[in-house]
């Protein structure tokens, strides 16, 4: 991961922002956690967004940062959790507005220049993701939210990284959360008219149990003593013909794959058959662990926007011998587990929806820990408004996901035009030989 075009970023500031009411008895001060937010994973996840500032003459940064700040602590406000910490218990967030912290930095770089060479290697996206102090045997000093805006060289772009806790916050929230708040910051939206989220006491809906095994920090390769594993990213779109073009041959009449789920099988088998050349010919055991977002699954309207995780980690496994290798039976394999799991949680009660994430839970440990299988994962941003995101200047020309520490499948839409971009984060050895798959290579490309 290196860069003529990129030098050693400069911290300039780091300040926590907090919200514009002062009122203290304006929101709750404390947020439950559920057991779904205890079976998400303690890391926080960056999310980077890279803008071109078009007239770097008239820009005046301190502007920028201005009115950045100013709409983060209005909208805040009204998401009052992100501005909090972790009581001691785990169970829950104390929401006595500790603040988002906010980081300023520079780095001596052309946005033009950095930007063509991040189109080749998107690994340099994370330079701009905030080195803070997390201490993970102490949550309760935490911070959910952090925010660091980075200036080019001559004010020529911006990069702004938006990182969350995941124990608190899923995709849905994060994506809705940097957009809503650019919306704030690009239209100047009073704070009486910010109404995003809903907040439907998930803690009580879904309790939080005293297990605290359940929670797990997801570590790198190299921090369980594996300094040799080295992951990376690449970035790659998948076109809207090339997905027709798979749908035509698999040849399926009865099932309608979706187009996420025809390029995940695509993506699951490419990686299945890396694999299977990695362990010298033998196919082995393969598990996908698939992020299912509820919202929309279960009959309940005030769920549509709800904050906080309202997802599902569900476990597609993949054995040799059971399920063939041909595209069609990968889909169907992933259509089955994923519809099935569908049509339960619509009539499940909570009891039943905490049995079904415990067993996938410990399903997924299972395999996890088990080296004789191989394991990935894969999450679907496609309709989320990543690419929207407006804070006044333009919408962003490159995003990136995730700290590289697992083998995984983003997927969103691209910033314009029509397909699916792809960021696979995968070990070294295993991108190279995946960038090497002829049939791949044949298939996602028209």
């Amino acid at each position: 991961m290196e860069s003529k075009s990129l030098t050693k970023i400069k911290i300039l500031s780091q300040n926590f922002i907090k919200s514009s009411n002062n009122d203290d008895n304006y929101h709750p001060k404390t947020y439950k956690l559920s057991f779904f937010d205890q079976f998400s994973l303690q890391m926080h996840v960056p999310t980077v967004f890279f803008y071109p500032l078009k007239n770097p003459t008239f820009t005046k940064i301190s502007i920028i940062h201005e009115r950045l700040e100013q709409s983060l602590s209005k909208f805040i406000t009204h998401v009052y959790p992100t501005s909090g910490r972790f009581a001691s218990d785990g169970q829950s967030i104390n929401c006595h507005d500790e603040g988002v912290l906010y980081i300023k930095a520079k780095v001596d770089s052309q946005f033009c220049d950095f930007l063509k060479d991040a189109r080749k290697d998107i690994d340099l996206a994370l330079y701009f993701c905030p080195k803070f102090d997390r201490n993970d045997s102490n949550l309760c000093t935490n911070p959910i939210v952090v925010v660091q805006v980075t200036e080019f060289a001559c004010g020529t772009g911006l990069a702004l990284c938006l990182s969350i806790e995941h124990a608190v916050i899923d995709g849905f929230t994060a994506g809705k959360f940097v957009y809503e708040w650019s919306k704030v910051s690009k239209m100047g939206i009073n704070s009486d008219m910010i109404n995003c989220f809903t907040f439907n006491d998930f803690g009580t809906i879904f309790p939080a149990t005293s297990d605290n095994r359940l929670s797990k920090i997801l570590k790198s390769p190299s921090d369980d003593g594996h300094d040799s594993i080295e992951m990376v990213a690449r970035r790659f779109v998948i076109s809207e013909s090339a997905i027709s073009r798979l749908r035509e041959t698999i040849g399926l009449v009865y099932f309608k794959p979706s187009r996420v789920e025809l390029v995940i099988a695509l993506l699951w088998r490419t990686l299945i058959n890396v694999f299977q050349r990695k362990n010298n010919g033998r196919l082995r055991p393969c598990l996908l662990i698939v992020a299912v977002n509820l919202r929309g699954k279960i009959d309940f309207p005030s769920y549509k926007n709800s904050f906080g995780n309202f997802a599902i980690e569900v476990p597609v496994k993949f054995i040799p011998g059971e399920t063939g290798m041909e595209l069609k039976d990968i889909v169907l394999l992933l259509m089955d587990v994923i519809q099935k799991i569908t049509v339960y949680i619509s009539f499940a009660e909570s009891t039943d929806m905490y049995s079904l994430a415990s067993k996938f839970h410990e399903e997924i440990q299972e395999w996890e820990e088990n080296e004789q299988v191989d394991v990935c994962m894969t999450s679907s941003l496609c309709g989320f408004p990543i690419n929207k995101v407006d804070f006044g200047r333009g919408k962003p020309c490159l995003t990136s996901f995730g700290l590289r520490r697992s083998d995984m499948f983003w997927l969103y839409d691209p910033e314009c035009g029509t397909g699916i971009v792809v960021q696979a984060d995968l070990k070294k050895d295993y991108m190279e030989m995946f960038g090497l798959d002829e049939e791949f290579f044949i298939q996602s490309r028209i």
